[in-house]
This record gives C-alpha cells, structure tokens and sequence, in this order.
C-alpha cells in the first residue's frame, strides 16, 4: 500500500490485512510522509520501504516491484477498504491475471465514504470510456486502488509505466486489458476515510483529476502497446 501522511490509520489498517488469513505480507511504501506513517506501519508489522519521487503512482509502482509473493493486492491506507475482501479477489486466482475492484455498487458503499453521485457516475463514464477505448471488460470504476494482479504480470506491466501522479490507477488498468492480460472487475466494499484526502477531498480537485484520465486514456489509445507473449 502507498502511504503519505497516514498516521491516523496506517496501524489499524496494517493489523487488519495481516489478521486475514490469505496475507502473507503488508508492504508500506512510504512517500516521504512527515507524520510518522513509516514507524507506525513497522510497528504495526508492515514492511516499509521509502520512495522519493512523490506521487501516488511512483508510490504505487513502488510497492508493486517490492511485492515478493506470487500474487499481490494493492489497497489504500486509509481505511477505506476492507480486509476482508481479499477473499473475493483470491476466489479468482488461476482464472484471472489481473482483479480490478470497483466502489460504484450502491450496496457497499457505506456511511460517510466519499462516493456521492459526483463521484460515483464520474468514475463510471470514465470507466466506459475506457472499456470501449480499448476494448476491455466490462468496467465501472477507473478510480478504485483495490486491486489484485499476479507478480508476473507486475514485471510484465513495469516497462510500460510511465505515470507518477494518481492517474496511475487507468494506466495500469490500459495496460494489463491491452497487454492481453486475463482481466475481471469485481465490487468491494467502500467505507468512510481515516484523514483527508489528497486526491479527491474536494469536488474541483476530483473534477481536474477525472479530466487528466481522461485526455490520458485517449492519449493511449494511440501508444503501441504489443499483447504479451506469456498473456
């Protein structure tokens, strides 16, 4: 998981992936965070280690190369997913190479989480428009950070990385659905935060964050993006 300046429930959420069963390892990549995150997160029985170009997707791409089981789950540290489902993206091991999540089902989209309707149909439009794009799977949310891929695939997807800012999240989905990667879209539950959001605490900033994904996922479209040999 990227963390920075999540000290108010990096601890909570490290003791709670490590109390499920199927997790092996809670890696921490740290961006530089002044409010302790780091030594909270070891604490709590995290591997942590330190990236220092800042952005969530540097941080993101971080944690993934430093993964060292054969499948990894990358979630958020604020606690708004749960650990618990990591037991729905393990139900599709050997079927999928690649478990995208998705926050847009009413149903599990709890108080307090920050999904209104702004949210909520922004995230699916893109999400289309990515799947008709570039011929994917049904998608519903281009913005959800819980996912699950296999290692292979992380070292097939790394030479092809390129974005460092929080638009990482539809660049990694382009790739492993281009790459010819196995790809599946499942709902995870969606809970309040713990602090404030970096990336879309305000309407404005999610807005100028939905329009860069966008421009970035027509901008792919044109990219030579070759199947991989293994997909």
């Amino acid at each position: 998981m990227p963390a920075y300046n999540e000290a108010e429930g990096i601890g909570d959420v490290v003791r709670g992936f490590l109390a499920h069963p199927m997790v092996a390892e809670v890696l921490v990549a740290d961006n530089g965070s002044t409010d302790g995150t780091p030594d909270l997160a070891e604490r709590a029985g995290a591997r942590v280690v330190h990236e220092t170009n800042r952005g969530y997707g540097f941080a993101s791409r971080r944690a993934l190369l430093e993964a060292r089981e054969p499948w990894v789950i990358i979630t958020e540290s604020d606690k708004t997913f749960d650990p618990q489902d990591v037991t729905k993206f393990a139900a599709y091991h050997g079927q999928f190479d690649v478990v995208f999540g998705t926050r847009t089902s009413k149903s599990l989209i709890w108080s307090g989480a920050n999904m209104g309707w702004f949210l909520r149909y922004g995230n699916w439009a893109v999400a289309k428009y990515l799947e008709y794009l570039h011929n994917g799977p049904c998608l519903t949310d281009v913005g959800c950070t819980y996912r699950m891929l296999s290692r292979e695939v992380i070292r097939d997807l790394a030479q092809f990385w390129r974005v460092g800012d929080s638009s990482f999240s539809p660049e990694l989905m382009v790739l492993a659905i281009r790459r010819g990667w196995r790809c599946v879209e499942i709902p995870v539950n969606y809970g309040s935060r713990v602090g404030t959001s970096k990336i879309t605490g305000s309407r404005a900033r999610a807005f100028k964050l939905g329009c860069r994904m966008i421009w970035l996922v027509l901008r792919l479209r044109f990219r030579r993006v070759p199947k991989a040999s293994a997909a």
